[in-house]
C-alpha cells in the first residue's frame, strides 16, 4: 500500500511538473558510480568511511520552468564492487538546473535512494541526501555531468556497539558520480 501511494504520488508530481514546463526533453544516462559509507560514533574523535566503485543506468526527464531553470528528475539503477561482495541500488535525483551560461549548468536538489540488497540487516535501506553538481552540453544531444550528493539520513539508527556504553553510531551513504547523458 505505502509503495502504491509513492508511485501513485511521484506520477502525479511527474505529470503536474510536466503541465507547468515551457519544454522538456527525456534522455539516457549513465556513468561511474562511487559510494562512500561513513560512520562516526559519539565521544570517539574521528570516524571511518569505506567506499565501494561501480556504474549507473538511467532514465531522466528535463523539464523548462524558465528562460535559465529546469527540473531533472531522474531515475538510475546502480551497482558498486567492493572485495567480491555487490550491492545494488535505486537512485531518484531531483536536480534544479540553472544555466550559468549557455552550455553549462549548476544543479542542487534531493537525492532519495533505496538499498536492493536483501542482506542489509540493521541497514535503513532508504535514505535521503542533497545532491549538487554540474553539467556542460557537448552538443545538442549529448552532455557530460558530475555529481556528488551528500547523504542526510542515518542509516543504521538501532546500531549498538556495546550496551554498556553510550555511544551512538551514525552512518551515512555518499555518492559521487561522472557520467554521460543523451538527450532524445
Amino acid at each position: 500500500m505505502k509503495n502504491l501511494f509513492s508511485i501513485t504520488f511521484l506520477l502525479t508530481l511527474f505529470l503536474s511538473i510536466q503541465s507547468f514546463s515551457q519544454s522538456s526533453n527525456y534522455g539516457v544516462t549513465v556513468g561511474y558510480n562511487n559510494f562512500i559509507a561513513s560512520a562516526t560514533i559519539s565521544g570517539v574523535p574521528g570516524s571511518g568511511s569505506d567506499g565501494a566503485s561501480g556504474y549507473y543506468v538511467g532514465v531522466y526527464g528535463d523539464f523548462e520552468l524558465g528562460n535559465k531553470f529546469s527540473l531533472q528528475p531522474e531515475l538510475q539503477f546502480g551497482q558498486v564492487f567492493n572485495e567480491g561482495d555487490t550491492g545494488e541500488m535505486l537512485m531518484l535525483p531531483i536536480m534544479f538546473k540553472y544555466y550559468v551560461v549557455d552550455k553549462f549548468n549548476l544543479q542542487a536538489g534531493p537525492v532519495l535512494d533505496l538499498i536492493l540488497n536483501d542482506e542489509t540487516d540493521g541497514v535503513n535501506d532508504f535514505g535521503l541526501g542533497l545532491g549538487f553538481g554540474g553539467a556542460y552540453d557537448i552538443n545538442d544531444e549529448l552532455s557530460i555531468t558530475t555529481r556528488y550528493s551528500l547523504g542526510l539520513t542515518n542509516r543504521t539508527p538501532d546500531l549498538v556497539i556495546d550496551p554498556t556504553l553510550n555511544f551512538d553510531v551514525t552512518t551515512k551513504f555518499d555518492f559521487f558520480q561522472v557520467g554521460l547523458s543523451y538527450k532524445f
